[in-house]
Order: structure tokens, then C-alpha cells, then sequence
């Protein structure tokens, strides 16, 4: 084999291991997102997998089909956008003491604070006040019905050490899992009919 021709499958060969770095993380194993009662995601690297979902991660970026449904999203430090079905989905995002992410998601107010251990807001009709615990968060949950539910999602802690704008998407899919599950009057069905008003930001309410 030539000189030449041995340095471009050199070259090719560290072109594709680049291609593969860039999708994993790390000493990162499989890590579950979400809970039980709603579609049982697993996030490997770069990809979150369910019975009805698959996504990417690319860059600032995330595509693929949740729970059926063709999701195309990007983010930067100050805000996440895209489209989820036919919907437009614009989130604001601020990280400083607090991680706050309020805006729509699908067409569903979403409206959420991750401060120190506490995750509490909102995301459709639901509310959540839960805290950290190991592999997630657990406290109440509030969907219009009568009595609040005891509530355990899971969300590993490596998860927490991601870029703002990708921790912001896992964030939003595990609490809109959760949603459109629980509540009685928001549904993947109802991803169709968009919202345009966004109700009072949480952080002005008191739970």
C-alpha cells in the first residue's frame, strides 16, 4: 500500500471515530428518563429511545419522533425553538442561582424552576412540586384532578451536568410525559390545537 493511500484511510478512519465520539458521553451508561405510568424513555449518549420514541441529539440540536409525533428542535444559552407535530415550540431559558424554562412547548404553557434540590412550575394543566432524590425527582403532582398524586420521575444526575439547552429539552419531554399522560383535558391529541396564551409565569404563584 502507497504512503498516500495509507494516510487517507488514516484519515478517513479518524473522521469516522470523531463522528461516533461526538454522539456519546463519557463513562455514560444508558440513563432512564421520565416515569412508569407514561412512554419508558432511555437516554444513551446522544439517543433517547422508547416503545413510540427516537431522537438525536446533534450539536444544539434534537430530531427524531416522540411518542409518534416528528419533534425538530435547537437551542442556544438563551432559548429553545423548533416544532413538535405541526406546533411551534418557544421556550426562554435562564441558568444563574435557578434554572427557569417558560414559554410553549407543542402548543402547552410551560412555565418551570429547577432551584438547588426543588423542581416545581408547570407544563399543561399539570403542576409539579417535587425534589432531588437519587436517580430523579419525587413530590406532588397536580393534573385537574381532585386530589394532588404522589409523583417519582426519573432524571440521573448526569443528565443535570448537560449544556442549558439540552438539559432544558430532556427536562421539558420527561414533564410533558407526564402531562399528557396524567391530565384530563391535555393529550398527545390535543398537540394539534395550539395555544396561544400562556398563563401568569409560576414563579410569580405560590404553592
Amino acid at each position: 500500500m502507497s504512503r498516500l493511500m495509507l494516510l487517507s484511510c488514516l484519515m478517513l478512519l479518524g473522521v469516522g471515530c470523531a463522528g461516533t465520539k461526538a454522539h456519546t458521553r463519557a463513562g455514560e451508561s444508558a440513563l432512564p428518563l421520565g416515569y412508569r405510568g407514561g412512554e419508558p424513555l432511555v437516554v444513551d449518549g446522544a439517543f433517547i429511545t422508547g416503545p413510540t420514541s427516537s431522537l438525536i441529539i446533534d450539536d444544539n440540536a434534537m430530531r427524531g419522533r416522540f411518542r409518534d409525533i416528528p419533534v425538530s428542535l435547537a437551542w442556544t444559552w438563551q432559548e429553545l425553538t423548533g416544532t413538535v407535530g405541526p406546533n411551534t415550540t418557544k421556550l426562554e431559558l435562564a441558568e444563574g442561582d435557578d434554572t427557569r424554562v417558560w414559554g410553549s412547548f407543542a402548543g402547552m404553557p410551560v412555565d418551570f424552576i429547577l432551584e438547588g434540590d426543588w423542581l416545581y412550575g408547570r407544563v399543561g394543566t399539570c403542576l409539579y412540586v417535587m425534589q432531588r432524590n437519587e436517580g430523579g425527582f419525587k413530590g406532588r403532582s397536580n393534573c385537574g384532578n381532585p386530589l394532588e398524586e404522589y409523583l417519582q420521575v426519573a432524571f440521573p444526575a448526569p443528565l443535570l451536568e448537560r449544556p442549558l439547552g439540552e438539559k432544558a429539552a430532556l427536562m421539558t419531554l420527561m414533564l410533558a410525559n407526564v402531562a399528557t399522560m396524567n391530565s384530563p383535558t391535555v393529550g398527545m391529541a390535543r398537540f394539534t390545537r395550539p395555544r396561544s396564551v400562556i398563563d401568569a409565569p409560576v414563579k410569580n404563584r405560590r404553592y
